[in-house]
Parts: structure tokens; C-alpha cells; sequence
């Protein structure tokens, strides 16, 4: 897989005081241009055809500029020898790691989440809406009946519980059994 970019940023990168580019993040080649980036201390490349390898007859300087582009430890670099530094192949940094196994489609949880308040197996039975003289208790049924969750019925008033627009929030009452 081609990255999408042909740098990869070796530090934070920051543009006027904000931060562009996090350590990972693709950075493309006009960044790297414009913002006069180092290739090997700011940026890597995520490629290794990015940066075209001297030829095989090339002096140590030029391997040495070369592998520090490719963001190798300068000390190890000063430890090689040209022949060393030449015989050495490139690693890609910007190989993806693959992305976990996830199951498609993605299992229903809301249907899980639902399924106490909507359970088919338990007949439903049809629950008025209490009248201006209605107890807390019958609200409170109501609202559990419309959707609303038992402890958050218990826990609201009856001005409250009146008050709610229950198609709005939780639909549709059930339909009960015949």
C-alpha cells in the first residue's frame, strides 16, 4: 500500500504557533519545502524512493547524507564504512500496521439496549396518561410505559413527568396485545 504522503513527521511540527503535524502523521513534500523542514531530524520518508539512493560508486559523503535523510542514528552512521553504507538497504517507515479484524456489520447494540423496554415475550398492557389529579406512582408508570427510563422517572417531578413531550423523546407508545 502507497502512503498517502511521501514524508512522515519525526517530531511535532508547528506552523505559527500551532502545532501542523503530530510525530506519525503524513506530511506532504510542499510542507516539508515550505516549511523548511530537515529530512531525517523533522521529517522521514515514508517511501524509501523518495529520497534517490546514490549510486553504488557514490562517495561517503553523499551515503552519509543519504542514510541521515532516511533518519538513521548519526552515530551509527559515523561508526559505517562507505562500503557498509552502501551495501545497506532501506527500511519503510510509513508501512501501515494492519487494522484490527472488526466484524461487519457492527453487532446492533441499540437493539440490545432496548430490548428490556420493548420485549416482545412480555405483554404489553396500555397505561393512560394520568390526569391533572394524578399521584406520582401513575406518572411515574406513564413515563415508563412511553420510554423513559424507571429510574429517571422516579427521580423526576410530577410538573416534570407532565411536562415531557414523550413522542418527541421516546416515540411511539408500544402497541399492547390484543
Amino acid at each position: 500500500m502507497r502512503p498517502k504522503a511521501d514524508y512522515i513527521a519525526k517530531r511535532a511540527i508547528f506552523t505559527n504557533g500551532v502545532r501542523a503535524y503530530n510525530p506519525g502523521d503524513d506530511v506532504p513534500e510542499s510542507a516539508v519545502e515550505n516549511l523548511f523542514l530537515s529530512v531525517g531530524e523533522d521529517v522521514l520518508p515514508a517511501d524509501p524512493e523518495v529520497i534517490p539512493r546514490p549510486a553504488g560508486n557514490a562517495k561517503r559523503a553523499e551515503w552519509v547524507a543519504y542514510w541521515l535523510g532516511q533518519g538513521m542514528d548519526p552515530a551509527e552512521v559515523d561508526e559505517m564504512t562507505r562500503d557498509e553504507l552502501a551495501a545497506k538497504e532501506p527500511e519503510v517507515v510509513g508501512e501501515p500496521e494492519p487494522a484490527p479484524a472488526v466484524p461487519y456489520p457492527a453487532p446492533d447494540n441499540t437493539a440490545e439496549q432496548a430490548a428490556p423496554q420493548l420485549d416482545r415475550d412480555v405483554p404489553v398492557e396500555r397505561v393512560e396518561r394520568p390526569g391533572r389529579d394524578g399521584r406520582k406512582p401513575e406518572w411515574v408508570e406513564y413515563a415508563v410505559y412511553r420510554g423513559m427510563p424507571r429510574e429517571t422517572a422516579e427521580e423526576s417531578t410530577i410538573p416534570q413527568l407532565a411536562g415531557t413531550d414523550y413522542d418527541l423523546l421516546f416515540g411511539p407508545p408500544p402497541v399492547p396485545e390484543e
